[in-house]
């Protein structure tokens, strides 16, 4: 062998040295990130090992040990509202998993939609479920119109919800849904208490909100006249009596204040819908590890935020309550479970989420007859 061909082979050899030692680091980097994955997303570890696992994943991300995240939220009521107040408490919570959180208030919800889009501003945004929809239909179908009936039932999906194995329904390519907590149920609220049944709102106009078609759908079911506009403005024209009603979320009713209600107006006491406030990630920001965390840490929180709303809801005087006939809450519920089904047709709620909502409230009460014969 001839020295050239010699320095050859030497140097084939050095190359495929290099190229296996580079491709083994490669692989061993790979497979300790996954344990490392793995180990964030068990929920059956303590969190303290999970967390440490974090970091580790995330130390490419992380400034002086913390990991720079900013919150956009909204809240009608601005910085001193009760869901900016919430957020700002979670604040200090949020250290211990190594986040570092801005927050950003916006009282414009749809503003706060389009910053989230952008992405220039908000890595994150708290918005109700309705608003949603549009990042996760799987999560935004959670508002459905009838679909689930209670406070108690909002907690036992977000118990399903927060299991890893619903991780894949929770999140694409672009947004991930980080946690959820309930913001109070959705009424009718009608401008004359003596004119509050289903039948004295045939041809009438109700206030019902833009992100919301489920709402629209379900007020022109009953015959009467869906006036589609946000929130601030629908509550404006309730307490200018341009509208003969509303429906929307019991915080329209901290929207409005005391001194813009008279005493005619009235809730009807049976709920049409949850409402929920729920945080939209941008998948870049929110790997599957943290989200999954986030996530579990709204379900361990639950009980917390829900007191907030009944802090806010004790707000609501006695009197402007009024009690919900028998024959207009089973006629609610039929022209609930129609809308449910037009709009799964038409591909805005999602089927999967549909069926388990019909899963819990069967769960809640085996007796109602779609228990054994299921339309959803």
């Amino acid at each position: 062998m001839n020295v050239r061909t010699l320095f050859a082979t030497l140097f084939g050899l050095l190359f495929l040295s290099s190229a296996t030692l580079t491709y083994a680091a490669d692989d061993l980097e790979s497979r300790r990130n996954a344990k490392l994955e793995a180990t964030v997303m068990n929920p059956n570890l303590p969190l303290e090992k999970r967390i440490r696992a974090l970091k580790k994943l995330q130390k490419d991300e992380m400034v002086n040990g913390r990991i720079l995240r900013t919150f956009c939220v909204w809240d009608p009521l601005g910085k001193t509202g009760p869901i900016s107040s919430t957020v700002e408490d979670q604040k200090l919570r949020s250290l211990h998993y190594g986040m570092d959180l801005s927050v950003i208030t916006y009282q414009d919800e749809s503003e706060l939609v389009e910053a989230l889009r952008s992405g220039e501003e908000c890595d994150a945004a708290l918005i109700r479920g309705v608003a949603a929809m549009e990042f996760n239909r799987f999560a935004g179908t959670i508002e459905s119109v009838g679909g689930l009936q209670s406070r108690q039932q909002v907690q036992l999906l977000m118990q399903v919800i927060a299991n890893p194995r619903m991780a894949q329904r929770l999140g694409d390519d672009d947004y991930v849904v980080l946690g959820l907590a309930t913001l109070g149920s959705s009424y009718r609220y009608s401008a004359d208490r003596k004119n509050r049944s289903l039948a004295s709102f045939k041809d009438k106009k109700i206030a019902t909100e833009s992100f919301d078609p489920g709402m629209a759908r379900l007020t022109e079911a009953f015959g009467a006249d869906a006036v589609v506009g946000d929130m601030m403005s629908n509550v404006q024209k309730y307490a200018d009596n341009e509208v003969a009603g509303m429906m929307s979320p019991i915080v329209a009713y901290l929207v409005m204040g005391s001194g813009q209600i008279s005493g005619d107006v009235s809730i009807i006491d049976t709920p049409v819908a949850q409402s929920t406030i729920q945080l939209i990630g941008r998948t870049e920001k929110f790997p599957p590890g943290l989200a999954q965390i986030l996530r579990e840490d709204f379900l361990f929180k639950f009980d917390n935020y829900a007191r907030r709303v009944d802090n806010e809801m004790a707000l609501v005087p006695e009197s402007f309550w009024a009690k919900d006939s028998a024959q207009d809450i089973a006629a609610l519920e039929k022209h609930s479970l129609d809308v449910r089904l037009k709009l799964r047709e038409e591909g805005y709620y999602d089927p999967a989420m549909l069926r388990l909502q019909r899963k819990i409230r069967c769960k809640f009460d085996p007796s109602r007859s779609e228990c054994t014969n299921p339309k959803e």
